[in-house]
């Protein structure tokens, strides 16, 4: 079983097809998806099969109930507390690429984590997001603790930006030396932002996996090896969201079933390639 903590949000999508002039009524077109890596990692888990558990805080209304329903439909087990306003992102789309605005709401909230989350679980899979704010940080932190006690195999995701500039370049690499991970599976711009050089493995993880959009996939590994996965053409893309959260989900699932690195990467590039011809973070038709 793979356990997933971090975020479960509202990602609503708008696309812009020119620049927005001031002043004046603008058409766009928009679509509302799930949002929240920890969230989409578990939904895209039980979608190829998996019986994932996601751990996190939603508001206590209705918007926060309708999203974990649906992770619950998927064949997501839910250990969530209510309290507060769910969190809402908002995703402007236009020529030049995109652009966040996020309001967690009350994600970060969570002050407690029960061990129990940990029961029948093989892996555990920590968005970056989940590290960044007290009390959720905390509660994080106490949970690694039991992870590292019953020998999990752990895997952490990238930080964005805005976890930076929350949380600090300096204080995620420590953090990953100390949690020693199975992998740390970011992008290149990720990987960057951190100021690491581009062959480089985090310090303590086995394995940093770098994805860089059609480039190859780099495997750095901690004995200084390299290897790189061509990404095969993709036939069809509808929509870049989640694409990140599908390759890690496809990666997990095969590291699970006992693939290498390698394997399990080219699984991760199977998932994302489905989630890239769907709308929003699923590899299931509208």
């Amino acid at each position: 079983m793979l356990v997933c903590v971090g975020d479960l949000l509202e990602n609503i999508l708008v696309v812009l097809p020119s620049v927005p002039s001031s002043g004046f009524e603008n058409k766009v077109r928009s679509a509302r998806v799930r949002g929240g890596s920890a969230a989409n990692v578990a939904a895209l888990d039980a979608e190829q099969g998996g019986t994932p558990r996601f751990v996190g805080q939603i508001g206590d209304d209705t918007l926060g109930r309708t999203l974990a329903e649906d992770l619950a439909r998927r064949g997501t087990e839910l250990v969530v507390h209510a309290e507060g306003a769910t969190g809402v992102i908002l995703t402007l789309i236009g020529r030049t690429g995109r652009t966040l605005l996020t309001d967690r709401g009350t994600a970060r909230h969570l002050y407690a984590i029960e061990p129990s989350v940990l029961n029948n679980a093989s892996q555990i899979y920590l968005a970056a997001s989940a590290f960044v704010a007290d009390p959720m940080a905390t509660a994080v932190d106490r949970l690694l603790g039991e992870a590292r006690g019953k020998r999990l195999d752990l895997f952490i995701g990238g930080p964005s930006q805005a976890d930076l500039q929350d949380f600090g370049a300096a204080a995620f690499l420590e953090l990953v030396a100390i949690a020693s991970p199975a992998a740390v599976i970011l992008n290149r711009t990720e990987h960057q932002e951190l100021g690491l050089a581009d062959q480089q493995c985090f310090a303590g993880a086995t394995t940093t996996i770098v994805t860089d959009h059609s480039q190859p996939t780099r495997i750095l590994r901690a004995n200084g090896t390299t290897e790189t996965v061509d990404v095969p053409p993709v036939a069809q893309i509808r929509d870049r969201t989640g694409v990140g959260d599908g390759f890690i989900a496809g990666y997990l699932a095969s590291s699970r079933a006992g693939a290498d690195p390698v394997s399990a990467t080219h699984a991760g590039h199977r998932t994302a390639a489905r989630v890239l011809a769907q709308l929003g973070p699923t590899t299931r038709p509208d």
